[in-house]
């Protein structure tokens, strides 16, 4: 038998597999490099940008962006670097929930860190309050409208991590924009993005893929719609979430640039298709609910038979992490369900689909906290007893952190 560890929310589940089992890594490692030199000499050599220091004034108003919970960033670490060049204290600091549920108190100080949210004003954003601003509208039909704290502030600095993403290409940069302060309409207009007019996922809707993407050129658009003077620090992290790499300056390049990093480090080509693939999330917070882990799920299925079994570890402590992700499911017809996309698309309605998608041609057994209802609901198998993982046939693929390692299938070899 071969034991591996998984992370499973902030803990760690063993299993035993067969000696075949296949442990799937990247073959490039980003070089080892200290986090600070990383950051510092970031900053020091801005991608087509000033140095911060000199794109902010000291009685400028500045807005500093960062995600929330579902994203890990070390933003507290950040911080401290940048906070050490920026010679002004008139800094509000908004969080980039886009459609996600509020945080705790506790939880933004997590991420903050208790001397950063003393200090300053602390704010997240609401997509169904009435705090937006309307910017105006994209080729693509979507009304930009952003939180009011953006068009308050002279100066904006986003920071957040660059991660693959399964529909806009990547995370990071702009998306803390749109959705990122969004509002609610803004967010489900951009995401309709991800179907076709017959109500099927666009396939330019993807990993990897950045230009001829249409939620990502439209989020692109909408930045420059708003015509605001903005940076960007984007970080890439690793399995232990380590900062690996560091991209500061003008928003659309340095975010291209952490992108390319991405690709070349945490995509793992692979020459086959396998009849089992076991795949953790990584771990919190990349499982803290379902529509953060699914990322994981869709990354693995790429590699599985049709037929296959994927068994995926995903804790989900906070649920499903969407109000309307589950009323989808009613919609047993994928027709039916398309129809209804198109007429009345709500928040996260292609991961649905997306799922449904994959249900059609694996199947999925997952042990994580959810409740056997909703699981059967979504047309998910839960994993009860690891004993029977033991006895798995045929070739079997192992993905420690299937939410930042993106395997492709280059076909046979």
């Amino acid at each position: 038998m071969k034991k591996v560890k998984l992370k499973y929310g902030k803990t760690e589940l063993e299993i035993e597999l067969p000696e075949h089992a296949e442990i799937l890594t990247p073959k490039l490692k980003p070089p080892d490099q200290d986090e600070l030199e990383i950051l510092n000499t970031a900053l020091d050599n801005p991608i087509d940008s000033q140095k911060l220091e000199n794109f902010l004034q000291k009685d400028d108003k500045v807005l500093i962006i960062v995600p929330d919970k579902t994203r890990k960033s070390r933003v507290d670490f950040i911080l401290k670097s940048i906070l050490t060049r920026i010679k002004n204290d008139n800094i509000k600091f908004l969080f980039a929930n886009g459609t996600h549920a509020k945080q705790t108190e506790n939880e933004k100080r997590e991420i903050l860190s208790d001397e950063i949210y003393d200090k300053f004003e602390v704010f997240e954003n609401d997509a169904w309050s009435d705090d937006f601003i309307y910017f105006g509208k994209t080729k693509f039909g979507t009304e930009v409208f952003l939180n009011k704290l953006v068009s308050e502030a002279d100066k904006i600095l986003l920071i957040g991590s660059i991660t693959h993403h399964y529909f806009a290409g990547f995370g990071g940069g702009a998306k803390l924009l749109v959705p990122g302060v969004a509002s609610y309409k803004t967010a489900i207009q951009n995401h309709k993005l991800t179907l076709t007019q017959d109500g099927d996922i666009n396939p330019n809707a993807t990993n990897l893929k950045l230009e001829g993407n249409p939620v990502y050129e439209d989020i692109i658009e909408a930045f420059k719609l708003c015509r605001l003077k903005v940076v960007h620090l984007g970080v890439v992290l690793d399995e232990t979430d380590k900062i690996v790499g560091a991209f500061f300056g003008d928003v659309i390049q340095s975010h291209k640039a952490g992108a390319d990093f991405v690709n070349k480090f945490f995509t793992i080509p692979v020459n086959k298709k396998f009849d089992v693939v076991i795949s953790s999330a990584g771990g919190f917070p990349k499982d803290v609910n379902f529509i953060q882990a699914h990322k994981s799920i869709h990354h693995s299925h790429y590699i599985l038979k049709e037929g296959g079994y994927l068994f995926s570890f995903i804790e989900c402590r906070d649920g499903i992490g969407s109000k309307t992700f589950l009323d989808w499911f009613k919609f047993k017809n994928p027709g039916e369900m398309k129809k209804h996309l198109l007429e009345n698309y709500s928040m996260n309605g292609h991961t649905a689909l997306s799922l449904q998608n994959k249900l059609k041609i694996c199947n999925i057994i997952v042990r994580c906290e959810l409740k056997n209802d909703l699981l059967e609901m979504m047309g998910l198998r839960t994993l009860d007893n690891f004993d029977m993982l033991k006895n798995l046939v045929g070739s079997i693929a192992v993905l420690t952190n299937a939410s930042i390692y993106l395997p492709i299938y280059q076909g046979a070899l």
